[in-house]
């Protein structure tokens, strides 16, 4: 009786290992590991300064140099780098953007300026404006912070899409264990791919119209919402029926380990991932939530920009677990048919004993 109890209660807590272990490992002492960031001016301005930050900071920052404010606030706008340091602006480059809310403003700014976009990731905006906040108090200047895609009034936590990505991964990855748990393979391919297409529609709807009608906090362009939310669903569902065909009523364990356990430190959707160890930062690109959480956030903040990327990420790993399946399933069908054939076939009865 000890035996099956212990065996029902090894996955729990395998679960609860596995969830504290890797978000500890991965969230427990955030540290920038190459952070983008710039300094704009001319080079006999900016390069004494670049050559003592690039020194100072080490790998924990990657410090480029662009020619003019005007390229910084490009390269914050589309995200290449999370803050760029002007130390000596024009009267229009303390205009761009809004005032940060996250650092004091200056009454009469008179000292160098600082591009963010809040929107871009609010928790690394601290991280990217250290090495200049401490640049400028040691040159007895206040710093004025410009934001300049701010986020939203109605997502000033900067949580909407993660918690919006959470809940389409969760249907994913729920919904494809609760049909083979209760059907098996008593449902076809076919049946299982319709089954996970028409919930997450559902899903997808749902998500959306809690998020953005209902509560305000995730919005855009619907369509493209929708779409994001779909493909979600079917990636990390076809994902987990493949996984099924090897770990059977296990299954759960590893898609929560890698869709959600794996998944959320890697989206970059907590905490930068700049300051992720190797490892989480090595799946960014790949895992499902990454391209979830990154295309809300495009449709959001910046005009759905190279949100493509995000969809044929989404788009390949439901393909991949549709063809995984499919093969797996052939391949298994070919290996148990001849046996099949074998023990279907009658047996021949023993030639009769000679009499005498």
């Amino acid at each position: 009786m000890v035996r099956p109890i212990a065996r029902v209660l090894l996955f729990p807590f395998a679960m609860a290992v596995l969830l504290v272990g890797i978000y500890t490992a991965a969230m427990h002492a955030p540290t920038p590991h190459h952070l983008k960031i710039a300094v704009a001016g001319p080079p006999a301005q900016t390069g004494p300064l670049t050559a003592s930050l690039r020194k100072g900071l080490g790998d924990a920052y990657d410090v480029s140099t662009v020619a003019s404010a005007e390229r910084a606030r490009q390269l914050v706008a589309h995200r290449a780098v999370a803050a760029a340091y002007v130390p000596t602006p024009a009267p229009g480059d303390r205009a761009a953007g809004t005032p940060s809310t996250t650092f004091a403003q200056p009454p009469r700014p008179s000292g160098p300026v600082l591009y963010t976009a809040s929107a871009a990731g609010a928790a690394q905006v601290n991280l990217a404006a250290a090495p200049f906040t401490n640049a400028a108090v040691q040159q007895h200047q206040f710093l004025q912070v410009r934001d300049l895609v701010p986020l939203s009034t109605d997502d000033t936590s900067d949580t909407s899409t993660m918690y919006a990505a959470i809940g389409l991964t969760l249907a994913g990855y729920l919904s494809a264990v609760m049909l083979s748990t209760v059907f098996g393979t008593g449902l076809t391919r076919r049946r299982t791919v319709a089954a996970l297409a028409a919930f997450g529609a559902a899903a997808a709807i749902a998500v959306w119209l809690i998020t953005g009608p209902i509560l305000g906090a995730v919005h855009g362009f619907a369509p493209a919402i929708l779409l994001t939310g779909w493909l979600t669903v079917m990636a990390v569902g076809m994902a987990t029926v493949f996984l099924s065909r090897f770990c059977g009523r296990m299954t759960p364990l590893p898609a929560v380990a890698i869709f959600m356990f794996l998944g959320m430190p890697a989206s970059g959707a907590a905490l930068p991932i700049a300051t992720m160890p190797a490892p989480i930062r090595a799946l960014h690109d790949l895992l499902p939530m990454t391209s979830t959480s990154g295309s809300l956030r495009q449709i959001m903040y910046f005009g759905s920009e190279g949100i493509g990327r995000y969809w044929l990420t989404l788009a390949l790993w439901a393909l991949a677990g549709l063809l995984l399946t499919l093969a797996y399933d052939t391949l298994k069908a070919r290996r148990t048919g001849p046996r099949n054939d074998t023990d279907a076939l009658p047996r021949q009865a023993p030639d009769p004993a000679p009499s005498h």
